[in-house]
């Protein structure tokens, strides 16, 4: 299975509309990351972590949750997103096909020398948003072929659509 790690504060910083949201709420933009990233999982098979830091905080603890099927790791007061990510990348296989997604040059060089697949921010971005504009086409497609489904035909009470049928194939109309 493929997986993917996240720098969560590097991609909300990187990505203008959560940038822009963590401006008002980081909360909010650490929610909506977490439910993109959700959705691309889903649509993607790949098993998604995403890191965040909380080292600047005095009372954060380290933790680890699994939201809507996305691993969600907070670093704890005694250590940095960047060393969590570090890790995950040595306790990788050889086998695991595991990609960084990080703008960090420090994080990417790290997963390059291991031999693991990095991403920008902004890459992630564009694959994410391709992946979900692809569910959002089936989604309409589906959509359409449920309403050509629910055609006035199907609407019509029994009586009336026998008596309709009966005038498309040339008989006299019941009396």
């Amino acid at each position: 299975m493929e997986r993917l790690i996240v720098d969560g504060y590097n991609i909300i910083f990187a990505w203008p509309d959560l940038a822009s949201l963590k401006d008002v709420n980081l909360q909010d933009a650490r929610e909506m990351l977490i439910a993109t990233l959700a959705d691309y999982a889903a649509m993607t098979r790949q098993r998604v972590t995403v890191v965040f830091d909380s080292h600047r905080r005095p009372d954060a603890d380290a933790s680890e949750q699994t939201i809507s099927g996305v691993e969600v790791v907070y670093s704890g007061r005694k250590t940095s997103a960047d060393h969590v990510i570090e890790r995950l990348l040595f306790e990788a296989r050889a086998s695991d096909e595991v990609t960084v997604a990080t703008s960090d040059a420090l994080q990417r060089d790290l997963a390059l020398g291991r031999k693991i697949k990095t991403v920008s921010a902004l890459t992630l971005k564009g694959q994410v948003d391709a992946v979900l504009a692809q569910r959002n086409q089936q989604i309409g497609d589906t959509r359409a072929r449920s309403d050509i489904a629910r055609r006035l035909e199907d609407r019509l009470d029994p009586k009336t659509r026998e008596r309709l049928d009966r005038l498309r194939r040339g008989e006299p109309p019941e009396k």
